[in-house]
Order: C-alpha cells, then sequence, then structure tokens
C-alpha cells in the first residue's frame, strides 16, 4: 500500500493458515486486521483484541439479527449526537484527522470530514464511546465539507448505555 493510497493490500497467508478466524462466535474472514493487514494471531480471537501494529479493533460485528445481550436493544453504545467530534486514520500508518459524526448504525456510519476520501479505502474511527474499522463506500461534497458513507468491519464498544436495576429490596 502507498501513502497516495489508503485503500488496503490484500492480505496473503499461507494456504496452510486454514479457516477464518472467530471471534465471538463471528468470523474474521480475511484473517489479518482490516486496516493495516498485519496476520492475527493463530486460534480464536477475544472480543476486545486488537492488531498488534495499529491498534485497531479486530472483533468482526454480529450480523443482524444475530442473538447476544448487547445486540437485543435498539441501542448497544452512547449514541453519538450530530457535530460530535472524533478521529480517523485514513489508511495505515496515517496522521489521525478530525471529522464530524452525521450518523451511526450497526452496519455503516457517515462522517464530514475536511477532505474527500477514496471509495475502497479504510479508515480506523477513534471516539471515547467506539474505536472502528471501516471501508469507504462512498463521498460526496457537500458545502466546504465532504459527506463519508462507510461500512463498518470491525467494531469495539468502549462505553455502553443503560443501567441494570432489580426489583428486590
Amino acid at each position: 500500500m502507498s501513502l497516495s493510497d489508503p485503500r488496503p493490500v490484500p492480505c496473503r497467508l499461507p494456504a496452510a493458515a486454514g479457516a477464518a478466524f472467530v471471534v465471538d462466535g463471528q468470523a474474521l474472514p480475511e484473517r489479518c486486521c482490516p486496516l493495516c493487514q498485519q496476520p492475527a494471531l493463530a486460534g480464536a480471537l477475544r472480543p476486545d483484541s486488537r492488531c498488534s501494529r495499529c491498534q485497531s479493533p479486530l472483533a468482526a460485528l454480529p450480523a443482524a439479527g444475530a442473538p447476544g445481550p448487547e445486540w437485543r436493544g435498539r441501542r448497544g453504545a452512547v449514541r453519538r449526537d450530530q457535530g460530535h467530534v472524533a478521529m480517523v486514520h485514513v489508511g495505515w500508518p496515517s496522521v489521525a484527522q478530525p471529522v464530524r459524526w452525521r450518523d451511526l448504525s450497526l452496519t455503516g456510519l457517515s462522517l464530514y470530514t475536511a477532505r474527500p476520501l477514496v471509495p475502497g479505502s479504510r479508515l480506523r474511527l477513534i471516539d471515547p464511546a467506539l474505536e472502528a474499522v471501516a471501508e469507504v463506500v462512498g463521498c460526496r461534497a457537500q458545502g466546504r465539507v465532504h459527506m463519508v458513507h462507510a461500512q463498518l468491519l470491525t467494531a469495539l464498544l468502549l462505553q455502553s448505555t443503560g443501567v441494570f436495576m432489580s426489583t428486590l429490596a
């Protein structure tokens, strides 16, 4: 991968590397970090596993309708208000740059950036409540900023919402 093109180079592992890694019941098909392409550790990864090179989260997102206590409710993480600032690395290595949230769901996100991003490029999003790796699927100018749409590949929820209450005194 060149610094001028932030799109990932496919991870090349020997054929003997075996099946895809599994993280929290979900497959990590590339068996590599989705941002920097560092080969992942052999065996099962934990939901909080990170890449040893770029520190990106390696946990694959659950499939739509997947069982699990954190994904049953409408929201499993803190809401991100429009205009809330986060940081992104576009490709790896790169310098983090500020972005503003537009929208977030379990499958994708939308951000406002100062510069256009190339579709197919990967980014690492860093926010106090969430870290994620996403692939840019579209970018269009909107006034002086660019609206970027990206598909989430991996994520790590750093802060959850809600409280536990008991009716027993």
